[in-house]
């Protein structure tokens, strides 16, 4: 008989950190968290686009560099004003939803 083991998802590690953090510790892990997930949410849109981050730039007036860091979630708050251009140069729509969704 042959037993799989369960492969640990990237929720699975982040549950078990987290879990030891003080409420603080969580609080700013969770607006990592929104950060990485908004980067990987950019790239894997423009790479379903076809663009590059240059290309991108070129279409929404975003520099290149603020792309950059916006994927890489590395010192980046971006503004509604710089999200909304994103969505619209990728033909997407900008919300808010629950995270249960």
């Amino acid at each position: 008989m042959v037993v799989m083991a369960r492969t640990r998802t990237w929720d699975d590690f982040y549950a078990e950190a987290t879990a030891r953090y003080t409420p603080e510790q969580r609080a700013f892990a969770e607006v990592y968290r929104a950060e990485l997930r908004l980067g990987m949410d950019l790239i894997t849109l423009r790479e379903l686009r076809g663009l590059t981050q240059m290309q991108l730039s070129e279409l929404s007036g975003v520099p290149q560099g603020q792309i950059s860091r916006i994927e890489c979630a590395v010192g980046v708050n971006p503004t509604q004003k710089t999200l909304l251009k994103l969505a619209r140069a990728l033909d997407a729509d900008l919300r808010i939803v629950p995270r249960d969704a």
